[in-house]
This record gives structure tokens, sequence and C-alpha cells, in this order.
């Protein structure tokens, strides 16, 4: 049961099959374009956000395969939304923007499969710490605020919406 991964070309966040990618797929018995559609698919869901890195992982004796999309630090995220180049100086004096609660849970369903939160709504509250971190206001609020108010059931809604969309 050996697994292979093979990175996936991308040119400027887009997938770009080349010749060498999909003679690759043929080596492994993979039907190259029935890959690209399903890579296609898979970077969909991320439309907006910066893709860092794209893997397909390859089980060669049955040849399954899962798309396994990378994306920037969470910090990297909020700054991409803001248009920033850097978080505040001093996050607890400078704030250096706004984002709204549902940018936040769309980052926590992006990197969810990536962060280790045993629930979406742990993965959105590690989002909130890094918004703290770097000085980023959510809905006008601190972001312990908004922690707190988490905590309380106030954003289960869009949350438990967030979840839905996550189930396979």
């Amino acid at each position: 049961m050996a697994k292979r991964i093979v990175n996936v070309p991308l040119q400027g966040g887009k997938f770009a099959p080349n010749p060498q990618f999909q003679d690759a797929l043929k080596g492994l018995g993979l039907d190259p374009s029935a890959v690209a559609q399903r890579v296609q698919e898979a970077l969909k869901k991320y439309s907006g956000l910066p893709i860092s890195k794209v893997e397909l992982e390859v089980d060669e004796s049955t040849k399954q395969y899962a798309v396994l999309v990378k994306l920037a630090p969470i910090g990297d995220l909020l700054l991409r939304l803001l248009g920033k180049d850097a978080g505040a100086h001093d996050a607890a004096k400078e704030t250096i923007g706004d984002i709204g609660m549902e940018k936040i849970v769309q980052i926590a369903v992006a990197k969810y499969p990536e962060l280790k939160s045993r629930s979406l709504k742990a993965a959105v509250k590690q989002v909130l710490s890094t918004c703290k971190a770097m000085g980023i206001t959510v809905d006008g609020k601190s972001p312990a605020e908004v922690v707190r108010a988490v905590d309380e059931g106030a954003y289960d809604e869009i949350i438990k919406k967030a979840e839905a969309e996550l189930a396979p």
C-alpha cells in the first residue's frame, strides 16, 4: 500500500497542467483529464484565497487518489483579505482593519483540514486569536469579545451552516 505524492503544477495560484504532470499521471495509471477535472473542483472551494501548494496523494496499489490543497498561513490569508502587507506593530494599541465574521468562518473552513482543531468552532477561535495578535477587529469588535460571543453561542447559526458544507 505505497502512497506517492505528486505535486500539481500551479501558475499564479491556478491549475496549470503541463506535459510532465500528465506523463506522471499516466505512469501511475491515472486518467489525466479526470484528475484535472477533480483538481479544478477542489480548487473552486478555495476561490479568492491564496493557495500555496496542491498535491495528489496516490495509492499506487488501488489507483485511488486524494487532492490535497495547502493554503497560506492564517495570518497571510487575513492580510490578503485586508489588502495589507503586515500586521500591527503593537496589536494592543493599533488596528489595521476590520473583517466580517463570515470571512473568519470561511478561513476556518478552508484551513480546517490543516488545523488540529476538534471542531469548526475551535478552528474559528484559532482564526480569531490570529486576528487579535495582528490587530484586526471583527465586525467592529475586538477579537476577544468575539471569542466570548462564540463561546456563548452568538455565532452558532453561521458555524453550523459552515459545518454542513464541510460534511462529505
